[in-house]
């Protein structure tokens, strides 16, 4: 791996909208029909509305359903778009699709806009031909911003910022213009009202009092000021030549003075609010060190406290630390005035622990509630000496998180400054566990996406064969039924949610297994809803009978599309055809025998002159390609047709008319006798290869290099493949039993706890069970509309789109240099390896919040590492448990320690500092 990472953003709004367009062209090239919006790309007001139009070409029908992304707006039936009432945060993407073909549609961007300042005055008024200075005001609630554009008299002029109410612009203004009109436009915004000026005359201004108004207390003094005054005066008060007023000592009935100032061009006034002395309430009270008191005073602008703090809402805070005198004086002032109260302190109380909840803490990450006695909002909690996270309190309860990478009991304390709780005997983990808590989350780097805590444990509690048992049981949750309706796109975001979040983790993790041998591509499928009800029926099947998946993908709509079986007719002498031979040779070569005759053990036979035996010939592929002749789609309604177009609903149907009925002479010498239907001609030829002697050693080696390791031992696969053959109970091919080989045997097993790694344990996690371990480690969530279904085609596995029927990479690739097997390292290129470090090096980047966003619902919250962060050595074990099952090298501990203790950019930072290390090595890359 390099030393370092080339760091770098990735334009994802930008790549979205390419895609988006790539996708529309290539719709384009495949159908005459499109529809066209207007107007195209546009600005817009939030909360503004925009009428839009839909010009249909080609189809039979003109009308359209609108529809607008989530968040950006509403739009409706005919059209008529109106904007959020904020700032959607992925855009708004208006789409108008056709009512009689779904499948055809148009888009166009929207791009909604808060408002801009609001003028409320141009100066001077009006403007005196020649060059000018103009001052533009904007009010308070509505000001500019550094940035600010302004357009005058039709011209885009340079702005100066002065203020947020002040900008001022030069412009010539000619003897032949009447009027000017000038707008402002903020960065990001929509542009100004317009305000117009007249030209021409030099008027004499009336004054203008400033400030407009004032809050004063009695006798108290307020400096005005006003351009072109000649007097001054108050109507309770006094004020000077200066305009300095000094008001009333005694309150007016109307509680308020007027100040006026005149000069040449007339006069202006402001308006004084008087008020009287300010009363605290309550005047006094009692105070526990570091506890809270709220006050209130009317007409209070500011407070103060001697010792301890007031906000300016009165929330007043005891200082930690007892004054002399155990006395401290809170202030209010307002104008002209002030008040205070006193406030007496005392000792902070000790605290005492009864319980928390939960009992026993899990292993990592924790959230839990301590109940107790004289806790307050200074409280502090330890577990086991490393400080806890406190993020809510009563004075009879703590709500605490943190993190603990060590199973036993330890001690939790509470301290309120000096006065420290009892000690409570806290156990952490899980009481009699079945397995350690290394050798669980190794376990769930084979039969999961990686470890959760939560997976973890229950593993820990149930034991390997306990934990299989119930995900046995378990009902399939994992589905892509929410792009059914979709055309493209999307497949990958969802496998990661599956993945991710969902608790039917074998039955997913296996599925995955089986689309990398059972290999279709959205390539040629083209839609989702010919792919989709593929991968659900490899989910569906995955705790079957191999010969029911052999079956079900046989006779796959999405699998005849791919591999040419639909509309597979037979031999034709008239026209010189022969049947199709894409499937036979496949079903064959990569889905069960190999080219090759297998030991049982998996290692290749060899003849009398050391060269391979074949497992068949092409003069099998050819009879055998005779038998998958006859089969076509399922209509949607009435009779079957031949060469019908692709139905998803359901599996292929037979075409007798189209089928070679014919004798063939197929694996092993098997003769397929004539006069068989479709279905018996096609159960005898899968009967026939599924009982082929390679098919136990040839599937059980796939299945093994996806779960566990890339190098199985032959005898680590005899005994796999033995448990393929028979299942205990005479039943060859038994899904269940093939899996409980791979997991709990112990070659699989070896090494749970670590220390004795070996050059031929475990594989190259792939980019779909790297982006989805390092998620589930950190115990995070992920949305569909998340950003890694460009990271995966970046890292050459586009999910569901292999570039051939080989997958996206060959279970037999052996790295340059090496004589070790190592097949995910055919995409793992220098290029991609970069990628990746710097994909992390994105992920987890962030200068102040510790909750980590990669689309809308997805993300990684690293908050309960930011307090061990201090003690690097404690963050180093927390991070070792979460992604390395705890058993890193000492030395690699040794080089991530000196990482982060170097990082002197804060707490946070070093925890992103020492799991981009973890992330980016071998050692974590290689799940081992």
């Amino acid at each position: 791996m390099p030393a370092g990472s080339v760091f770098f953003a990735m334009p994802r709004f930008a790549a979205r909208i390419a895609a988006i367009a790539a996708l529309l062209l290539c719709a384009a090239s495949l159908r005459a029909q499109s529809i066209a919006i207007t107007p195209g790309y546009t600005n817009i007001g939030l909360g503004q509305s925009l009428q839009y139009t839909a010009t249909v070409s080609g189809l039979s029908s003109s009308t359209v359903k609108w529809s607008v992304n989530a968040g950006g707006g509403t739009i409706t039936q005919t059209g008529l778009y109106t904007a959020p009432k904020s700032v959607p945060a992925n855009g708004a993407l208006i789409t108008a699709t056709s009512t009689v073909n779904s499948r055809i549609l148009g888009n166009v961007y929207v791009n909604p806009e808060p408002p801009g300042p609001t003028l409320v005055a141009i100066t001077p008024n009006p403007l005196p031909v020649g060059n000018d200075t103009i001052t533009l005001t904007a009010s308070a609630s509505a000001p500019f911003v550094k940035g600010v554009s302004v357009v005058c008299g039709g011209a885009q002029a340079a702005a100066k910022f002065v203020s947020s109410t002040t900008i001022t612009t030069v412009m010539y203004v000619a003897s032949y213009m009447q009027t000017v009109t000038c707008t402002a436009t903020n960065p990001g915004t929509m542009p100004s009202n317009a305000l117009t000026v007249n030209v021409g005359g030099t008027p004499t201004p009336s004054p203008v009092v400033s400030p407009s108004s004032a809050s004063l207390g009695l006798s108290s003094t307020k400096q005005f000021s006003a351009s072109d005054a000649t007097s001054w005066k108050a109507t309770y008060g006094t004020v000077t030549s200066t305009g300095l007023y000094t008001s009333p000592a005694v309150m007016p009935a109307s509680g308020t003075d007027t100040v006026t100032a005149t000069g040449p061009g007339g006069s202006s006034s402001a308006t004084v609010t008087l008020v009287g002395p300010i009363v605290i309430t309550p005047s006094t009270a009692t105070a526990v060190l570091a506890s809270t008191v709220q006050f209130s005073a009317t007409n209070a602008t500011a407070w103060s406290a001697t010792y301890g703090t007031v906000t300016s809402t009165g929330l007043y805070t005891a200082p930690a630390v007892m004054p002399s005198g155990a006395k401290d004086t809170i202030t209010a002032t307002g104008p002209g005035a002030m008040g205070s109260a006193l406030v007496t302190l005392q000792n902070y109380p000790a605290p005492a622990v009864s319980s928390i909840s939960p009992a026993a803490l899990p292993l990592g990450a924790f959230t839990a509630i301590i109940t107790g006695t004289g806790f307050t909002a200074q409280s502090a909690a330890t577990l086991a000496g490393t400080p806890l996270t406190v993020t809510g309190w009563s004075p009879t309860s703590l709500s605490i998180s943190g993190f603990v990478p060590t199973s036993g009991p330890v001690n939790l304390l509470v301290s309120n400054g000096s006065a420290i709780s009892s000690p409570l005997s806290v156990y952490v983990g899980i009481v009699g566990a079945q397995v350690s808590a290394a050798a669980a989350r190794r376990f769930l780097e084979q039969a999961a996406f990686g470890p959760t805590s939560a997976d973890a444990a229950s593993v820990q509690a149930l034991g390997f064969q306990g934990w299989i048992n119930q995900q046995y049981a378990m009902p399939q949750v994992s589905n892509y039924n929410a792009l059914l309706s979709s055309s493209q796109g999307g497949m990958p975001q969802q496998f990661l949610v599956n993945a991710v979040g969902n608790p039917d983790q074998l039955r997913q993790r296996v599925a995955f297994a089986l689309s990398q041998i059972f290999v279709t591509s959205i390539n040629t499928i083209i839609w989702n809803d010919s792919m989709v009800p593929y991968e659900q029926t490899l989910l569906a099947d995955s705790f079957t009978n191999y010969r029911q998946i052999l079956e079900d993908v046989t006779l796959s709509p999405t699998m005849g599309q791919y591999l040419n079986m639909a509309n597979n007719a037979m031999a034709n002498t008239a026209t010189g055809t022969v049947a199709n031979e894409n499937y036979a040779r496949e079903v064959m070569q990569l889905f069960t025998v190999g080219t090759t005759m297998l030991n049982p053990d998996g290692t290749p036979q060899f003849d009398a002159h050391s060269l391979l035996v074949p497992a068949y010939n092409q003069a099998v592929i050819s009879e055998t390609a005779r038998v998958f002749t006859g089969w076509t789609y399922q209509p949607s309604s009435g009779p079957v047709e031949w060469n019908d177009y692709i139905n998803p609903a359901g599996p292929m149907v037979a075409f007798p008319a189209e089928h070679d009925s014919g004798s063939k002479q197929l694996l092993n010498g098997y003769v397929a006798p004539a006069g068989l239907s479709p279905q018996a001609d096609l159960d005898g030829a899968l009967d026939n290869i599924f009982n082929h002697p390679n098919v136990g050693p040839f599937v059980s080696k796939l299945l093994i290099q996806h779960l566990v390791k890339s190098n199985p031992s032959p005898a680590y696969v005899q005994r796999v493949a033995t448990a393929f053959a028979n299942n205990g109970s005479g039943v060859r091919g038994d899904m269940k039993a093939v899996i409980t080989a791979i997991l709990l045997d112990p070659e699989a097993r070896a090494n749970d706890d670590g220390g004795s790694d070996q050059a031929t344990d475990g594989h190259l996690q792939e980019p779909a069970l790297y982006i989805a371990g390092i998620v589930r480690a950190f115990g995070g969530t992920m949305g569909p509309q998340n950003y890694f279904g460009w990271d995966l085609s970046n890292m050459s596995q586009d999910l569901f789109n292999a570039p051939s029927v080989f997958n996206y990479y060959s279970p037999t690739f052996t790295p340059p240099g090496i004589s070790a097997l190592g097949p995910e390292f055919q995409i793992y290129t220098p290029d991609s390896a970069v990628y990746r470090a710097n994909m992390v090096a994105n992920l987890f980047a962030s200068w102040s919040n510790p909750v980590l966003n990669y689309g809308p619902g997805t993300n990684i919250d690293v908050t309960p590492y930011v307090a061990l962060a201090s003690n690097p050595s404690s963050l180093v074990a927390a991070l070792d448990l979460t992604l390395t099952h705890g058993t890193m090298p000492a030395s690699m501990k040794q080089a991530v320690t000196t990482a982060i203790t170097n990082d002197s950019n804060g707490n946070l930072s070093r925890v992103l500092t020492g799991t981009w290390v973890i992330l980016s090595s071998g050692y974590y890359n290689i799940w081992h």
